[in-house]
């Protein structure tokens, strides 16, 4: 991964007034107080990255009141605490935390810090889980996930994942780690969990100073704490019938402070129907207060050999109106996959295999699904197809190091410049809006 210095440089040189003219959405520059001038180094880039085409598009959506929003946040006059809530929701490319991290630290230095956000059970459900946080117990768990398959359950949180205890006894410890020297503590856990009157109360284990315990709203239990730490333990008994009264989804971890707060909602294969097939999604969402939920899938409706325009725009739409009836006043950006390449075994002398890969034509008919639903429901689009280079585009992010052999996924360089590059599009839009709107 690129060092710290990566984050706060912003990801390419600014749109000439020419590319200004000729784009439909509002292609906008950076605070003062980030240098808007600087670029990628060749070593932090790929060649036939877009840099024109790293604009949103917004396709008539008023973003005005989220970039209202950002501006006060950090207003001196107001005492009370305020954040700004995103919620980034995705696949594999989300889940190991590199794209959403990429965008989210440098957020947070320029708006202010209110804390990691999100974290869910993922090692403890046996899948790979962001580096920068660690949720962990010396019991055993069963699990159950968002995807199709032998661990699939309609039940699972917010974060596609769900855990329950084997037996009674009930111990995990929530840790966060900084990997680019931000400061990662926080002195409120709201745990999410189980909706029912069977979920045990959980005990904070060396109980801080002006510990508070509140259910502010069924299926969570908020802790909250005077001082700042990196990790607390949580233990308990599972007194219910059934292992299911004791389901755990995750844990969003906040510091008090005005600010963003990023949370990371990713899943190994995920899809749109994945989440759709959720019980009551949109209100496990909205228990997150976002104003803006970023949504990065695509990959793998692009890899099924039945998917169409018509199959997917239903799903897309499904999961947003899903999102819309809890949350009627947030506001989306969609983001679309970049080229990838199918891989395929031919059979070979002595029963040896060859792995080789081929063009994924289904890839840029998502791309395009995806840029027409936001068109058609005034909803904004980031191109990240477009933007990455476009078709047979992956073979370069192979050679210079930003994507894996897989033909699918990037490397943590690959991650931290998407993130990079997202991160300058969202603060170009919103110094576009100050330079229009004028003082508030």
């Amino acid at each position: 991964m690129n060092k710290t210095t990566t984050y706060i440089a912003i990801a390419c040189t600014m749109l000439s007034a020419t590319a200004f003219a000729t784009q439909e959405s509002l292609c906008r520059a950076v605070p003062d107080s980030i240098d808007t001038q600087s670029s990628l180094q060749p070593e932090e880039t790929i060649s036939c990255i877009n840099l024109e085409a790293d604009t949103i598009t917004f396709n008539g959506a008023d973003w005005s009141p989220f970039f209202s929003m950002i501006e006060h946040i950090q207003d001196s006059a107001q005492t009370e605490q305020k954040s700004i809530s995103i919620i980034h929701l995705g696949d594999s490319h989300v889940q190991a935390g590199y794209f959403t991290e990429a965008m989210r630290i440098p957020l947070q230095e320029t708006w202010g810090n209110a804390g990691r956000g999100l974290i869910t059970p993922l090692k403890i459900s046996k899948t790979n889980e962001p580096s920068d946080y660690r949720i962990t117990t010396p019991g055993k768990w069963q699990f159950n996930r968002c995807l199709p398959g032998k661990y699939f359950s309609k039940s699972v949180g917010a974060g596609g994942i769900l855990i329950e205890p084997a037996g009674k006894s009930m111990d995990l410890t929530f840790e966060t780690m900084s990997r680019r020297g931000e400061d990662v503590r926080f002195n409120k856990l709201r745990l999410f969990h189980a909706d029912t009157e069977r979920f045990p109360l959980l005990q904070v284990a060396d109980e801080p100073e002006g510990l508070a315990i509140t259910s502010p709203y069924g299926g969570e239990t908020c802790y909250s704490w005077d001082t700042l730490v990196n990790n607390v333990r949580l233990k308990g008994h599972n007194n219910g019938r059934r292992p299911a009264d004791a389901a755990i989804y995750g844990a969003s971890l906040e510091n008090g402070n005005s600010g963003i707060i990023v949370h990371t909602i990713g899943c190994n294969g995920a899809t749109f129907d994945c989440y759709n097939l959720i019980d009551d999604y949109g209100k496990k969402l909205a228990a997150l207060t976002p104003q803006l939920v970023i949504i990065s899938m695509g990959t793998n409706e692009s890899v099924s050999p039945t998917i169409s325009s018509v199959k997917l725009t239903r799903q897309i739409d499904l999961l947003i109106q899903s999102i819309k009836e809890e949350c009627p006043d947030v506001l989306f950006l969609l983001t679309t996959p970049a080229d990838n390449k199918l891989r395929k075994t031919k059979k070979r002398r002595k029963r040896r295999r060859t792995t080789y890969y081929v063009e994924n034509k289904n890839i840029a008919l998502v791309a395009e699904t995806i840029k027409e639903y936001g068109e058609k429901n005034n909803i904004a689009v980031w191109d990240w197809y477009t933007i990455a280079g476009g078709e047979g585009s992956c073979e370069k992010w192979i050679k210079e190091e930003g994507m894996r052999n897989d033909h699918i996924h990037y490397t943590a360089k690959g991650y931290s410049i998407q993130g990079n590059l997202l991160y300058k599009s969202l603060m170009n839009a919103y110094e576009q809006h100050i330079r229009q709107s004028g003082p508030f």
